[in-house]
């Protein structure tokens, strides 16, 4: 029946989103996404996410990724390294979304790439501050 058909669909697609939401991805999950929009979208996504829940950035429409980064900046003394590749990553997605000429990204490995590092540090910032490995702690 109809019902059964979206409910199932409606299930299968809970549990995969119940999964990514808020979780962590490798290189290679990112690049499951085979279009660069959602590829970007879904990082800085998770980035935002993470910089809200975890290093108290603020939130709301005003405030932009730049400026969350800023905070997190300010008060977790991250690496110039690690703040350097945020704002690349966010600039990249502004050039994405805002820039009509701009469709596809320079290089998605890279991307996907520098995700994770910024990642793993922002986890092992959390971790040394909170003495586990637990992001939600």
């Amino acid at each position: 029946s109809i019902y059964h058909r979206y409910f199932f669909d409606f299930a299968s697609n809970y549990n995969k989103n119940i999964f990514q939401m808020g979780s962590v991805f490798s290189t290679n999950s990112y690049l499951q996404y085979k279009n660069d929009f959602e590829l970007v979208i879904r990082a800085t996504k998770d980035l935002e996410n993470l910089l809200e829940t975890q290093f108290g950035a603020p939130s709301g429409k005003t405030v932009g990724l730049h400026d969350k980064i800023t905070h997190a900046e300010q008060t977790a003394g991250l690496s110039n390294d690690t703040v350097r590749k945020m704002r690349r990553l966010v600039t990249i997605r502004n050039r994405l979304v805002h820039e009509h000429g701009f469709n596809a990204l320079p290089d998605r490995i890279q991307f996907a790439k520098s995700y994770d590092s910024v990642e793993k540090e922002l986890r092992d910032v959390l971790k040394n501050r909170n003495g586990s490995s637990c992001i939600i702690c």
